[in-house]
Formats: structure tokens, sequence, C-alpha cells
């Protein structure tokens, strides 16, 4: 039996982050939720459970945006948080200049 790696971020966690690069990537793209569920071919309620953390984002919504011609792009940062796109910089600092 291995004992857990205590560098590595819990479950819940990486569900909380991920959930929440999600819903800044939407706003970031100006996109309501109907349309960017639509854009990936998900129910809107799907989404919105999604993004308030009454379900967890499975793998399959992850790939369809890693396939997806417009958003691919944004497939690293949203697994990782780690270098975000120019696009949600920009996001971040107009939502701190306008709180």
């Amino acid at each position: 039996m291995s004992m857990p790696n205590a560098y590595l971020p819990s479950i819940p966690h990486l569900n909380h982050e991920a959930r929440r690069r999600l819903r800044q990537l939407r706003e970031a793209l100006g996109l309501s939720r109907p349309k960017f569920a639509d854009k990936l071919s998900i129910p809107p309620t799907t989404l919105k459970n999604y993004e308030l953390g009454y379900r967890e984002i499975g793998g399959g919504v992850f790939l369809l945006i890693a396939n997806h011609h417009e958003l691919n792009e944004f497939s690293p940062w949203l697994l990782t948080g780690i270098n975000p796109p120019q696009l949600i910089l920009t996001a971040d600092t107009v939502s701190t200049l306008n709180p």
C-alpha cells in the first residue's frame, strides 16, 4: 500500500479550481451560460451545475474543449491553472479595476 503524496492537492480542491477556471473562461469570452453550453454541445443546466459545484466536471468536457477549434488553446490552463492565456489575464485585470 502506497502513501498518499503530500504535495498533491485534494480532489475537492482540484474540482473547485476546475469549475472556477471554466466559469472564468466563459466570462472572459463574453459568453452567457446558454451560448457557452451550446458551443460545447451540452445542456445549459449541465454547465450551470458544473460552475456552481453541483456536479463534478467530467473528463469528457475537458476533451470537448481540447478538441474544439476555438477553445483548444485554453485546455492546458483549464487543466493545470498554469500560464493563463492573455484573454484570461485581461479579464482578470479588468475585473480587479472595476469591482
